[in-house]
């Protein structure tokens, strides 16, 4: 279960916390959004150059908030996904539905009942996300079909 070792604390790397630099370009926030889509390698080489960019979120329009994990998990690029968080990127139920993290998702929604109509980037839903998690994330996809969770 990788989720709740990363919330309880235990991540399996040392996170050293990088010194606040000056504000983000926006368009390298918007290419590393991007890249984050497609491109797992040139996601570490920008992390690497710029450990800044980890958390960076890019409004797109309308309220469409996207950062590189949340990118990650809707296209059902698990490595990277399981990399961004292993440095430190914050988690969500939707990226946890696509990383197949049933404990983390059924945690989530017997707190909060309404998080099974969460959605991600895009407007994309919680179930389409674990959908996009193939078969590692199966069990989510009945589990949330199982609570009548249709979209």
């Amino acid at each position: 279960m990788l989720l709740p070792q990363l919330l309880n604390g235990q991540q399996t790397q040392q996170m050293v916390k990088p010194q606040k630099g000056p504000p983000l370009n926006k368009e390298l926030v918007r290419e590393f959004v991007i890249v984050a889509h497609k491109d797992f390698d040139k996601v570490k080489s920008m992390l690497q150059e710029n450990p800044d960019l980890l958390n960076a979120s890019l409004n797109l329009k309308d309220w469409d908030w996207e950062d590189a994990v949340g990118a990650a998990g809707h296209m059902g690029f698990r490595d990277m996904a399981v990399y961004l968080l292993d440095q430190g990127a914050r988690p969500t139920i939707c990226v946890a539905a696509m990383l197949g993290d049933l404990d983390v998702v059924k945690t989530f929604i017997t707190s909060f009942p309404q998080m099974r109509n969460s959605v991600g980037p895009h407007n994309i839903t919680l179930l389409d996300h674990a959908k996009a998690g193939g078969e590692e994330a199966k069990p989510v996809v009945e589990y949330l079909t199982s609570i009548g969770v249709t979209k």
